[in-house]
């Protein structure tokens, strides 16, 4: 059973951005509202590289469903399975051991808080997102209740990292279309490959 996404965010260029992207056959949905409000399995949060979570969506997040606990919780897990530090591009999820969301997938968008307008992150963390619930659900095969089913994801990159939303939109479609749809016909050569990171880049 495939995962439901919705794309979720309140800031209305993105929205519409998204909207651009991913079309209705995608089965992908677009949201403007508060993300916590969604009815899902699990939410994305968009980090750094060491786990600090105390601004924007992961600070809500902390508050709300982990009582404060998410950063603790979240820097400890870098540190025992990742060397102290989750790199652009990787992914881990956590359960929340909470009644309203099951897991949140933590993906960090940046080394550390800094402008990343001008890079791929926002590709690199959603198809991070994307392959972390993969990998979750196939380790979860045999205990289907275990698995991820929905999952919702928000803006990545576009606050702390000021990445334009057309950028942005684009760069997490492409995401998408790589791990989802399996459309790697830009790998198969270095100058589809340069191609590819330019229009990522100047969206």
């Amino acid at each position: 059973m495939p995962v439901a996404i919705t794309l979720c965010d309140r800031t209305a260029d993105l929205v519409q951005a998204w909207k651009r992207y991913f079309p209705d056959e995608s089965g992908v949905k677009v949201a403007n509202q508060n993300i916590l409000t969604l009815p899902v399995d699990a939410l994305a949060i968009p980090a750094n590289s060491f786990g600090f979570t105390d601004s924007g969506v992961d600070m809500a997040i902390s508050q709300e469903i982990f009582d404060w606990r998410l950063q603790d919780t979240l820097r400890l897990q870098i540190d025992r399975d990742h060397d102290g530090e989750l790199l652009v591009g990787q992914a881990l999820v956590l359960p929340t051991k909470s009644t309203r969301l099951r897991y949140v997938v933590v993906a960090p968008t940046m080394r550390l808080p800094t402008d990343v307008s001008g890079s791929v992150n926002a590709y690199l963390a959603m198809r991070a997102i994307l392959r972390a619930v993969e990998a979750h659900n196939r380790a979860n095969k045999p205990t289907p209740a275990e698995q991820i089913r929905s999952l919702a994801v928000p803006g990545l990159c576009t606050g702390t990292g000021k990445m334009p939303a057309e950028r942005a939109a684009y760069q997490m479609w492409t995401a998408y279309r790589s791990v989802i749809m399996g459309d790697l016909e830009w790998t198969k050569s270095l100058e589809k490959q340069l191609e590819h990171d330019r229009k990522m880049r100047q969206r």
